[in-house]
């Protein structure tokens, strides 16, 4: 329901009222209402709001946010991967004892497997690690 209200507004406002609803194809009373409607649901100022204050520090959280997300996406890819090179390190290393086992049959074989291992697994989580350091480098160059 609509009443007839009146708002006096100087003769610069009411230009430039008229400028910008002629603009955004809005009646006077369609533009007001919108306007009151912005302030009001964001609780602001129209006094005191800068937009301009608004968008940087709007886009300074984003930058924080993405920031974080990709410091996090980093680390939690990086744990995943040396994960997955353990992973495929022991399916070698099993492979190679499978091979081993059934091509020998001296029982001692078994603990010379372990002792090989042992100096196996090492070198190759240098490998890895050293792949993974060379990579993460080259990334942020």
């Amino acid at each position: 329901m609509y009443h007839a209200k009146k708002v006096n507004i100087s003769d610069e406002h009411h230009h430039r009222l008229s400028e910008e609803a002629r603009r955004l194809k809005l009646s006077h009373k369609d533009y007001v209402e919108a306007a009151v409607q912005f302030f009001s649901e964001r609780q602001l100022n129209p006094q005191t709001y800068q937009p301009e204050a608004t968008k940087k520090m709007l886009q300074e959280a984003i930058d924080r946010l993405f920031s974080y997300l990709v410091h996090q996406e980093k680390h939690l890819l990086q744990t995943l991967m040396q994960e997955a090179a353990k992973a495929r390190i022991l399916s070698e290393v099993s492979a190679n004892h499978l091979l081993t086992l059934r091509t020998l049959d001296d029982p001692s074989a078994f603990e010379q497997l372990q002792q090989q291992d042992q100096q196996y697994l090492a070198q190759r989580l240098r490998q890895m690690t050293n792949q993974q350091d060379h990579d993460h480098d080259h990334e942020q160059k």
